[in-house]
This record gives structure tokens, sequence and C-alpha cells, in this order.
């Protein structure tokens, strides 16, 4: 379903007049429900523990000797944030601590020598920070969350837009949910009992994040296939 017959399935629940367009209506009531429908996508993308797999995306740059990292180490579009424990420095096969915190870098910098086989970052305005200096030349890759879960009119191949801009617009999300969405933030903005909606629209959101990318079996006895086992740095 596209941004525009999102919004007239919602309508029709409604039972409030059906837009014929979205983005170039002009009337007070398309309006708002266009803006309802881009914060129902914003909120969707922020879901706690989410970790949406169509908006899972991989990085890599290359590392220079030096505490700024420079050579687009972070992603130019889309970029939200870094999925915790996932980077790693692929030459030396060893992972990057961090993000360190503003007191640990303070006092790593407090030092007159700082060595150690592992180098650790953190992410400080727009500079991204290491220390201490990581081998020149090496080649770094994590995983990261992206902003972008709409795909411009529909055709587009990965998403490319943060939110809908054009009434052809399609998401990465499950269209129920979405004019479920719709539905209980319409209620609420009319100041009318959105209860049940919100509800409804909950266990859907709580529902398609369980099936979103599978969920491992957890085993008390450890890992039966042996196939992840401790860190042991490559000296």
């Amino acid at each position: 379903m596209s941004a525009l017959t999102i919004v007239q399935t919602s309508c029709a629940w409604l039972g409030i007049p059906i837009p014929s367009a979205l983005f170039s209506a002009t009337d007070p009531q398309t309006i708002e429900l266009r803006n309802l429908l881009n914060e129902e996508i914003g909120e969707l993308k922020k879901w706690p523990d989410s970790l949406w797999r169509l908006l899972i995306r991989e990085h890599t740059f290359t590392s220079v000797a030096a505490d700024v990292q420079t050579g687009t180490p972070l992603p130019t579009t889309g970029f939200d944030y870094i999925i915790p424990s996932t980077m790693w420095d692929r030459t030396i096969s060893r992972p990057c601590l961090g993000p360190i915190s503003p007191q640990v870098w303070e006092a790593w910098k407090a030092r007159p020598i700082l060595t150690s086989v592992l180098w650790g970052w953190r992410l400080r305005g727009n500079d991204f920070l290491t220390a201490p200096n990581p081998p020149a030349g090496d080649t770094v890759a994590y995983e990261y969350m992206s902003k972008l879960a709409v795909y411009s009119m529909g055709t587009a191949t990965t998403p490319d837009q943060e939110y809908f801009q054009a009434d052809a617009d399609t998401s990465i999300f499950d269209e129920l949910m979405v004019s479920r969405g719709v539905r209980w933030r319409y209620l609420s903005q009319k100041k009318l009992d959105y209860t049940q909606e919100y509800q409804v629209w909950v266990a859907l959101v709580q529902r398609e994040v369980s099936r979103n990318k599978g969920m491992p079996v957890l085993n008390a006895a450890g890992n039966p296939w042996a196939l992840i086992g401790p860190y042991v740095p490559n000296f």
C-alpha cells in the first residue's frame, strides 16, 4: 500500500471524507492526516529494542593512524546509530572497544603513553574518535541502524527516504500496522476515545517486532553447534 492508500483506508474506517490526493492537498484535514502518517513512521523507527531488519545496514571504512578518523567512518546518508558490539577491525581480526565514555576517553588521553592490542572508539560532535591510534589502512566494519524507511514512489529497490513525500511512496512497515497507527493518532488528536485502537496497534507492533528477523534459540547448556566461542586475541 502507498502513502495515499494507507490514509484512504484509515479514513474509510474512521468514517471521514476520503481524499483523492495526499501531498498535493491543501485542506486542513488531509494535511493533518499526512502529518499523522509521518509521525507514525517516525515512532515505529524508534520503537524500543526493535532493530527492524530492513533498517539494518553495514558500513566499512579504512582506518588512519590518528585520533580523528577521516574517510567517511560514518555513513553519509540516513545514519541513526551504531549497533552495539558489532564493530571489528577485520584486518587484525579484533573487536573495537566502544563506545568509550567521556570519562574513560579523558582518562586514556591523560596518560603519557597509551598502548593496547585493542583500540577503542567514541563519537563526539561530528568526529569519530579512536584511542590508541589504530593501524593505518585497516578495514573496519560495523552494523548500524538507518533512518531511511520509505521507498520513493514505491519503485526504489532500497529505502531512500526518511518519511513519506509523495502519494506513491511506500514504506518498510506492515501496511495494516501503519493504518492502525494513523487511526488511533487521529482519534487522539480529536480528543476521542482511542484506547482500543491504541491497544490493537501496540499488539500489532509487538508481533511484527518479534517476527521481524527471527529469534535465536537460547540454550542453558551453551552453544550446541560450537560456532561461537570466546574471543582470543590474534597476537
